[in-house]
């Protein structure tokens, strides 16, 4: 049997690179909640309960300075504080304002599409739609249905850890996505409140002819070595379905559009954050080192020199009272000091140079470069100034055109034009390298405001919207979801 569940080598190679990310873009709770992953246990080999318990204070004193999350947010906000520009033909109207079939607008898949090149260097859409002959009694799609939304495309977001494996074929001298495995979850049990979940695994592949075939597999329950294909709970029937556009004809290609920090290909980048998420996991430890100096050093010891026992017993009663209204008996040569060594200095002068190392980093990703034009250019001399910010606005812009064009087959041969264009020119990219490191610094560390940074934007002339409607548009938006996301199995 067929191992689905295989990861290829560049998922696994990058696994531990995106999880380190997402933890730190979760913040602090979920850094702490693993414990020595990120934060090592000093005496390791010591099992001891007190070393124990001197770790959970460590661990406790420990402060996570989120700047990988804060860089995140603010770049893409500063991305989309000027809204995507947009031609959608009447046939996707519905996809607007919900593009998912769970309300998500396709402004806000788009913003999330960008936001996951960015921190991880790939995000996938998956355009889906029903098997129209089985619900509409073999009838196509009326233009009535599309418009309520009763029969209706969706492009659906997943995961870069969600992509588990691929191939790609070679037809006619140009490569075709041929298998695609996508790892999500099903619902198992349900019994109106409680919900049970198990692994399952989305296949796409073209089968010997060239034409899609899709199969829902599952750990076969009688055999945990070995995967089958899931049958429908009420039915009996496999879940493998055979995807057709709006003619009626079997799909040639696999409905998905991978959208990566360099550029779509169906092969991973390197994710930009990573980073600054390393430095800041090391900006956490020194900062743990800083706190348990702090407050070791931070208590001074009384030091008595020149007692015998028989004074302390005697004299002292076996105890010694500090304090203004106390006074020390001492014996004739004896002395009395409090003992502070001075503070260890060298993990906040390591905590302070990492701070300029993320601030720097997170004004790269903005910094503008020369790069060379692709073939399609008119000139192979002409070059443009671009940056990662506008590298992946112009990724995210491709992939949500070739997405919506995909959507578009499922429901008309009309052939409509369809553009999407993310903004790709920043105010704060027209600053020298030295004031956008500046500004990062100020906006990072709560000094500076929102409407500050958007000034900037201002007097470069490319934010073209009042604050007040950009403060009415971004209080139009959903909260953003900071935990790791469970994207649920898609209906084909």
């Amino acid at each position: 049997m067929p191992n689905v569940a295989y990861p290829r080598l560049e998922f696994t190679s990058l696994q531990l690179r995106w999880e380190l990310i997402k933890d730190a873009i979760s913040g602090e709770e979920q850094v702490k909640d693993r414990t020595t992953i990120y934060l090592p246990k000093p005496n390791a080999t010591d099992l001891s309960p007190q070393n124990t318990a001197r770790y959970e204070a460590y661990l406790t004193r420990a402060q996570f300075y989120n700047v990988t999350g804060r860089t995140l947010k603010g770049l893409v906000g500063t991305v989309f504080a000027k809204p995507p520009v947009a031609e959608i033909p009447k046939e996707l109207d519905v996809l607007v304002d919900d593009v998912d079939g769970n309300g998500v607008s396709l402004d806000q898949l788009a913003e999330r599409c960008y936001r996951d090149a960015l921190a991880y260097g790939r995000s996938l859409l998956v355009v889906d739609y029903p098997n129209v002959a089985d619900v509409n009694e073999g009838k196509p799609a009326s233009v009535a249905q599309l418009k309520a939304g009763e029969i209706r495309p969706t492009i659906l977001r997943y995961d870069p850890w969600d992509i588990i494996n691929w191939r790609t074929s070679r037809i006619g001298g140009k490569a075709i996505l041929s298998l695609l495995v996508i790892s999500e979850q099903y619902v198992t049990a349900d019994d109106g409140f409680e919900e049970e979940w198990d692994d399952e695994w989305r296949v796409y592949h073209l089968d010997a002819n060239g034409q899609l075939e899709i199969n829902l597999w599952i750990v076969d329950p009688d055999n945990k070595d070995e995967y089958i294909v899931r049958s429908d709970v009420e039915t009996g029937v496999p879940m493998t379905f055979w995807p057709t556009d709006s003619a009626g004809k079997r799909l040639t290609y696999i409905p998905v559009q991978f959208i990566g920090a360099e550029n779509n290909s169906s092969h991973p980048d390197l994710p930009p954050m990573y980073d600054i998420a390393t430095i800041n996991m090391g900006h956490y430890r020194n900062s743990a080192d800083y706190e348990e100096a702090s407050y070791i050093t931070g208590q001074p010891t009384p030091v008595l020199a020149g007692l015998t026992a028989s004074w302390v017993k005697d004299v002292l009663k076996g105890s010694v009272q500090l304090g203004s209204n106390a006074a020390i008996m001492l014996p004739e040569g004896g002395s009395a000091n409090l003992l502070q060594p001075e503070a260890n200095i060298m993990p906040k002068e390591a905590m302070e140079m990492k701070e300029r190392q993320m601030v720097a980093l997170g004004a790269q990703l903005v910094e503008q470069k020369t790069v060379q034009r692709t073939l399609g250019e008119a000139s192979m001399e002409k070059a443009g100034e671009n940056s990662v910010l506008s590298s992946i606005a112009h990724n995210v812009s491709e992939g949500i055109q070739n997405a919506l064009t995909m959507a578009l087959n499922t429901v008309s041969a009309s052939g409509a034009e369809i553009s999407y264009e993310v903004n790709d020119e920043y105010g704060i990219s027209k600053l020298d390298p030295q004031s956008q490191m500046s500004l990062i610094a100020l906006y990072q560390s709560d000094m500076i405001t929102t409407e500050e940074m958007r000034d900037k934007l201002t007097e470069s002339e490319l934010a073209t919207v009042t604050d007040e409607e950009y403060k009415e548009w971004l209080d139009s938006r959903p909260i953003e979801e900071t935990a790791p996301i469970t994207t649920p199995a898609a209906d084909v």
